[in-house]
């Protein structure tokens, strides 16, 4: 379970991104993160990566990130951040950094479990591409394959959709509950509600620096919170025996 207690995030002295933060995403469900641009999303997200100072604690499984060494917690969390770099490698070259944490020696069972990853993405095609060559929505399969190779018990991922082809999304959204059914834990910046709920077991809704709402998928529709705290109008659409959930702006 990753859990956040009292975390307090600050730009300078007196400027707190995130207050008193508390709420849990655990091992074996989809937690969707949600609220509006600037609320603190991915500044969260980069403390639970050590890369921002925080007041409070963070456990992952009962013990404190902030103790860990960085090579223990490539061992259990891992990142797929917004703003993705474009390293002038192949794209398996760039898959396999991914291995980095479990072993200096990349062997064949590396390439293969890097392989696999990149055949469930549908890049395996792009193998001996450079990275700095992709566009934006080829290069995020290509980083998203690399956090599925790092093979942690814990995912981050900022907004993965925001440059993918709608066509791909459902594919995308099968393989988040395809790690899901291994046991691992998911933590997801979602920017659209409506994509939220339909991926995520649970959740965490920030508003103005706090939490607003922590709830099940299931609860988050009964209680009208996108209604009622994001302002959104909401539309149900029938598909086959299931209602899908479309949310708007006014």
């Amino acid at each position: 379970m990753l859990e956040c207690k009292k975390v307090t995030v600050k730009y300078g002295k007196n400027h707190p991104v995130l207050r008193d933060i508390s709420f849990c995403a655990p091992r074996g469900e989809i937690t969707a993160l949600l609220g509006a641009n600037g609320c603190g999303k991915s500044s969260l997200l980069h403390a639970m990566m050590q890369e921002l100072p925080f007041e409070g604690e963070i456990l992952l499984d009962g013990a404190s990130l902030r103790q860990l060494s960085h090579a223990k917690r490539a061992h259990l969390l891992s990142l797929l951040p917004q703003r993705l770099p474009t390293p002038a490698l192949t794209v398996l070259e760039t898959v396999l950094l991914g291995r980095g944490p479990h072993t200096a020696h990349i062997g064949e069972s590396d390439r293969t479990l890097a392989r696999q990853n990149m055949e469930r993405l549908g890049i395996l095609p792009l193998c001996d591409r450079r990275t700095d060559t992709l566009s934006g929505g080829e290069r995020q399969k290509v980083f998203l394959a690399m956090l599925l190779t790092q093979d942690t018990p814990f995912l981050l991922l900022d907004e993965p959709t925001t440059y993918m082809d709608l066509s791909f999304v459902s594919r995308f959204f099968a393989v988040l509950r395809e790690e899901r059914e291994k046991g691992k834990g998911i933590l997801l910046v979602m920017h659209d509600v409506g994509d939220a709920l339909t991926v995520a077991d649970r959740v965490v809704l920030l508003r103005e620096g706090s939490v607003a709402f922590a709830g099940s998928a299931a609860e988050t529709l009964e209680q009208r919170i996108p209604e009622k705290l994001l302002g959104l109008t909401r539309y149900a659409a029938q598909r086959g025996e299931k209602t899908a959930y479309f949310f708007k702006g006014e």
